[in-house]
């Protein structure tokens, strides 16, 4: 009877009090949160996780470092211009931490004409001795490939500043070269009367189709214009830790590039 009595007594005490507290709840001054909140609105969150696709125009300028020889007792090298850039970005924000990661996605056409003279002794058929002829050699290297480059971007705190590191994964699209040699010296020819003498066809560069690797730093600011849409000036730098051809150890490519990105938050 005595445990009958004092679970009788804890039912009474709970049917009292729990409605009492429940009703005390629903007037407090402060609102209950919908499950349905957004990210926003929860403090204690890491989140919200922003997605946000970019796209944007821009320049890059590049610069062929070292030298490289095309089956020749020579070696061409500075070269360098600047072009048009395009480049399409995801990525993934966490801004209440401070950081986002994502893929920044383009193409390069560093392409150039490279070209060297000199002066040199040769024999004039009929002739003696050797007279100096002035030569011009020039080897038109095409070279393409898709930059794929996985990055990290960590936001300066309380800034819309952030630097970006990352690697530059670039699959190549075309990379051949020739050699043509030019005699400038007037009223000089070769034994079949031209001033060009093709000494190696357009060829593929040596290994040239292997995967190029760089390391890839950046920085940029977001410009915000509304709650999905922003504008970020991004400049970035390619730094090569492969080579271009196989032959050549010291022929790399550096490019650096400004971006004016456009971006929408999905």
């Amino acid at each position: 009877m005595k445990t009958h009595r004092i679970l009788l007594l804890c039912l009474f005490l709970f049917c009292t009090c729990v409605p009492a507290t429940l009703q005390a709840q629903f007037r407090s001054d402060t609102p209950l949160r919908s499950a349905a909140a957004p990210y926003e609105s929860d403090i204690l969150s890491a989140r919200p996780v922003r997605y946000v696709l970019g796209l944007g125009p821009g320049a890059m300028y590049y610069t062929h470092d070292g030298s490289f020889s095309p089956s020749c007792d020579c070696n061409f090298s500075d070269q360098s211009d600047t072009q048009f850039h395009f480049a399409g970005e995801f990525l993934v924000q966490y801004p209440k931490l401070g950081f986002a990661y994502g893929v920044l996605v383009t193409y390069y056409d560093v392409s150039a004409e490279f070209s060297r003279e000199e002066v040199r002794p040769s024999i004039v058929v009929g002739d003696d001795p050797p007279i100096d002829v002035e030569y011009r050699n020039t080897s038109n290297v095409t070279l393409q490939w898709l930059s794929v480059t996985p990055e990290f971007l960590w936001y300066i705190p309380r800034s819309s500043a952030f630097l970006m590191a990352g690697l530059e994964l670039g699959f190549p699209l075309d990379a051949r070269y020739d050699h043509i040699e030019h005699i400038l010296t007037p009223g000089i020819t070769y034994y079949d009367g031209n001033t060009d003498n093709v000494l190696v066809e357009e060829s593929d560069i040596p290994d040239g189709t292997r995967m190029r690797f760089a390391i890839a730093l950046g920085l940029g600011y977001e410009i915000h214009l509304g709650p999905s849409v922003s504008i970020t000036p991004h400049a970035g730098l390619n730094l090569p830790l492969t080579t271009v051809s196989s032959t050549d150890d010291s022929w790399r490519v550096t490019t650096a590039y400004g971006l004016l990105m456009l971006q929408l938050r999905l």
